[in-house]
């Protein structure tokens, strides 16, 4: 009867233990996700604001004359 208490312990063990890191890897894919879309928004704000400003003088390109 020992060695099944022993076997039984050691089988929930086991078991706690893969669940644990079962989440923190879910958890760890998750905030790369996250922070994936979060730089996604960054660039896109970025583009959006480049966009939205008129060039200056300096950054028109010089006009050629024939």
């Amino acid at each position: 009867m020992e060695t099944v208490l022993g076997s039984v312990k050691l089988m929930l063990f086991v078991y706690a233990l893969a669940a644990v890191i079962s989440l923190i890897m879910a958890w760890t894919i998750k905030y790369i996700f996250v922070a994936i879309r979060a730089q996604k928004n960054r660039a896109d704000a970025r583009k959006a604001a480049k966009a939205a400003t008129p060039p200056t003088p300096s950054d028109a390109r010089p006009q050629r004359t024939a």
